[in-house]
């Protein structure tokens, strides 16, 4: 994890292949929203394969985006005041861990074309157990660099509270792509 120590990658390049991630991961719940709005609406006159792939990628990719960064903002500075450290170094940190849980997501949603019926709960249930296992590890990853021993609690409770909003969230935008539209 040389790389992410030293910030060996620009912010902005991690920044647009998170965008990507989120995108590969809320493509297919994105692209059935679509795929929907394509079919009741025609008068859109757009082709369905070009109205549904690409802008299911670009929405599944900056909505979830921006509810990340925005979120992410008001948290490093809460954990920062809270219990210091170095929480520019934590969030540019976490979003390689949120790329590898989405390329991970998107890989496991390709199941859902063989068991369709398992498109919603896998929605629910996938999402969550594998980007809590990787912000399990990114907790992990942070306990060894970046807080001092006597803040491991508090830092847990500040950045663990602050992955269940963001999870939350992100979850009920798939809920509202997936289901209800």
């Amino acid at each position: 994890m040389d790389f992410i120590d030293k910030k060996k990658i620009n912010k902005y390049v991690v920044i647009l292949l998170l965008f990507l991630s989120f995108g590969f991961a809320q493509w297919q719940p994105s692209r059935g929203m679509l795929a929907y709005m394509s079919y009741t609406y025609p008068e859109l006159g757009q082709p369905a394969w070009i109205f549904n792939d690409i802008v299911a990628i670009l929405l599944g990719g900056i909505i979830p985006l921006i509810v990340y960064e925005v979120v992410t903002a008001f948290a490093a500075r809460f954990v920062a005041a809270k219990n210091g450290g170095a929480s520019d170094e934590m969030k540019y940190a976490l979003r390689f861990f949120f790329i590898a849980a989405n390329l991970i997501i998107g890989a496991v949603k390709f199941v859902y074309y063989v068991s369709p019926l398992v498109t919603v709960w896998g929605n629910i249930i996938i999402d969550f157990v594998i980007t809590t296992a990787f912000f399990c590890l990114y907790l992990w990853y942070c306990a060894r660099r970046y807080v001092p021993n006597t803040r491991w609690g508090a830092m847990l409770l500040s950045v663990g509270g602050t992955y269940l909003i963001v999870e939350a969230i992100l979850t009920v935008f798939g809920l509202v792509t997936g289901v209800l539209l």
